[in-house]
């Protein structure tokens, strides 16, 4: 606050008196003035701050999804051609070829997405400073955050299940989700009670997969759509919905999908 100096001399009636008092609520008044334009300056860069360095990191966040898309792709790809050979072995008959038992697709390290400028904004305050709907889009993203990082519990909860079934049989260091390649038993060495508790463990997995990549996909979403210009809350959810009609997890137009069919005619960004 700047002082605010009175006039010197002394006061020799009301109308001077007057202009004393007077002198003083105009100074006050300027450098309150002055004080708040300098404060409104300083909010309006710290807005600034907060929106470019979420925009930063949320098209990096775009590009970790992409990669943890194809990861998760391929490990289920690999859990789910281990179970169909699992299947024929227990039906008999011709029997489907096991993958390989140190396969490259069956280890993956994820790389989740980061919301930091966000998160620090909230720890000092600053994240008030924001406009109601860019805060309410920015914390529905975080919502769809959290619930990907809890069920990232599960997920972990399954890789492990399985791994200490297989290290019954066979001995390898690591473990699968820190990128680890897994070594599986042979078959043709385990019983139909073994093949048959294996079937139930890799169900389990492909499960707590595809609820992963739900999330996953529910948060890519959200984030391209914010990207895209959504203006509210309700857009971001909207535009995310529109974009996954079979639900999130399930690309928009399915294999089965005829032309004409109404999930052709929705505009997606193809992961």
């Amino acid at each position: 606050m700047r002082e605010v100096h009175v006039p010197r001399g002394a006061v020799h009636g009301w109308r001077d008196f007057l202009v004393h008092i007077g002198t003083i609520a105009v100074g006050l008044l300027l450098a309150l003035a002055l004080e708040q334009a300098v404060l409104a300056v300083h909010h309006h860069l710290q807005r600034e701050e907060i929106e470019q360095q979420m925009q930063a990191v949320l098209n990096w966040d775009l590009q970790l999804n992409q990669r943890n898309f194809r990861q998760l792709d391929g490990f289920r790809a690999y859990v789910e051609e281990l179970r169909a050979a699992i299947n024929s072995h227990l039906r008999g008959g011709t029997r489907l070829a096991q993958p390989p038992v140190s396969d490259a697709r069956s280890g993956s390290f994820l790389r989740y997405p980061n919301l930091a400028p966000y998160e620090v904004a909230k720890q000092n305050g600053t994240v008030g400073l924001l406009p109601t709907m860019r805060l309410r889009q920015y914390a529905r993203i975080a919502l769809a955050r959290d619930y990907l990082l809890a069920d990232r519990v599960s997920f972990t909860a399954a890789i492990e299940e399985l791994e200490a079934f297989q290290k019954r049989y066979v001995d390898y260091r690591g473990t699968m989700t820190m990128d680890a390649q897994d070594t599986t038993p042979e078959l043709d060495s385990l019983s139909p009670a073994e093949l048959t508790e294996y079937r139930i463990i890799l169900g389990r997995v492909i499960a707590q997969t595809d609820l992963l990549y739900g999330r996953l996909d529910l948060v890519d979403q959200e984030i391209k759509a914010l990207l895209a210009g959504a203006r509210t809350e309700e857009e971001l959810l909207d535009s995310s919905v529109r974009a996954r009609p079979r639900g999130f997890g399930v690309p928009a137009k399915a294999p089965f999908d005829s032309p004409g069919n109404a999930a052709d005619t929705v505009d997606t960004t193809t992961r």
